[in-house]
């Protein structure tokens, strides 16, 4: 985890707003391997094992688990094209290159082009989001210094991060979840992509609150009002 990420992340517990604190027990270029999040209100703590922020270790992530559960695990998406293309793809359509900040890419699918995707900008860190039982080589720590921040277990109805933090977010259909998380997360301006949309997930995303850039059988690509 890169240490300044912290100042975008917050509580999913008690929602106050008033950011996660960072406690480095092992840090190599200041990426967290090794520590815990720690919120100064209620006091939860998350901690970060190689490299990974594990919110399905803390308590609030346990209660958050049982709506993971109770919701459905974000899907993997149908087999991908080659890794770098879809990666290509990904970043393309959340135009990264123009961007500084943090995107955060959900689900094993997208997860899994993270280190490829943080390639591709300036000051960008990805977060490789996954639910407890996803897998993906994003979480390798030799990635971590490409601009890969890993991250378990937290709840699709409660993003640990700030409103108004994100760059970019990508994920692949069907989507299983409330896309309201996702535009309180974003910035005005802010790029969602959803690769291989349903037709549910299509009737979705145009009462959202992103704006339809482009859209065809492959991937929606939209932008935060």
């Amino acid at each position: 985890m890169f240490i300044e990420l912290a100042e975008v992340l917050d509580c999913p517990d008690c929602r106050s707003s008033a950011g996660l604190v960072a406690f480095v027990d092992r840090a190599e270029a200041r990426r967290v391997i090794e520590g815990r999040l720690g919120c100064p209100l209620c006091e939860i703590e998350v901690p970060i094992r190689g490299g990974t922020m594990r919110f399905d270790l803390s308590g609030a992530a346990r209660r958050a688990s049982e709506a993971v559960s109770a919701a459905g695990s974000v899907p993997a998406p149908p087999p991908p094209s080659p890794a770098a293309e879809t990666a290509l793809l990904i970043g393309a359509l959340l135009a990264v290159t123009d961007r500084a900040g943090m995107v955060v890419l959900l689900g094993p699918g997208p997860a899994a082009h993270a280190a490829r995707v943080a390639h591709m900008g300036d000051r960008l860190e990805a977060l490789a989001w996954l639910d407890d039982a996803g897998e993906s080589s994003a979480t390798k720590i030799e990635d971590l210094a490409a601009g890969v921040d890993p991250l378990r277990g937290a709840a699709p109805d409660g993003w640990p991060v700030r409103s108004g933090a994100l760059h970019g977010v990508a994920m692949a259909g069907p989507v299983a979840l409330s896309l309201s998380e996702a535009e309180r997360c974003a910035r005005p301006g802010a790029r969602l992509v959803v690769t291989s949309p349903t037709p549910a997930d299509l009737d979705s995303l145009a009462d959202s609150g992103f704006h339809e850039l482009a859209a065809d059988p492959t991937a929606w690509v939209g932008e935060r009002r």
